[in-house]
């Protein structure tokens, strides 16, 4: 005897529901970085701010899957989403933050990490191009 089917989709709604936002946790664990050690947070911010954190990363991953022509999205795809959809602002901060986390670890971020095929074996990418390729497409 299995499950009746209305009851597996609501159950992979919910999943998928779940799935769609940035845990709640790193969320306020941001939050709580910026703000006063004594300052209070109400549960209706929280959920607030986990909503639009994660409306933005769809938002920006989701340009950045129109260019990319890979599996992968690279570092350079995400900074070029942003600059198309004018958050130029950021451009800078954010590629100054991934070559420091290349100096000093070697590599980029798990998120971010790439690799490519070249020959018989993979290469990481860690080099992030200058503002110039970013206005291509």
């Amino acid at each position: 005897m299995g499950v009746p089917a209305h009851l597996n989709q609501d159950s992979e709604c919910t999943i998928q529901e779940q799935h769609r936002f940035m845990p709640k946790a790193n969320v306020i664990r941001i939050m709580r970085r910026v703000l006063p050690p004594r300052a209070k947070i109400s549960d209706d911010s929280k959920q607030t701010i986990q909503e639009c954190v994660s409306e933005f990363i769809s938002f920006v991953t989701g340009e950045a899957n129109e260019r990319c022509q890979r599996k992968t999205i690279t570092a350079e795809d995400v900074l070029w989403a942003m600059s198309k959809l004018g958050f130029d602002d950021y451009i800078e901060p954010l590629t100054f933050y991934l070559h420091r986390y290349c100096e000093f670890d070697g590599g980029l971020p798990p998120m971010a990490n790439t690799s490519y095929m070249q020959g018989d074996g993979i290469t990481s990418q860690c080099a992030v191009e200058s503002n110039d390729s970013l206005t291509e497409e």
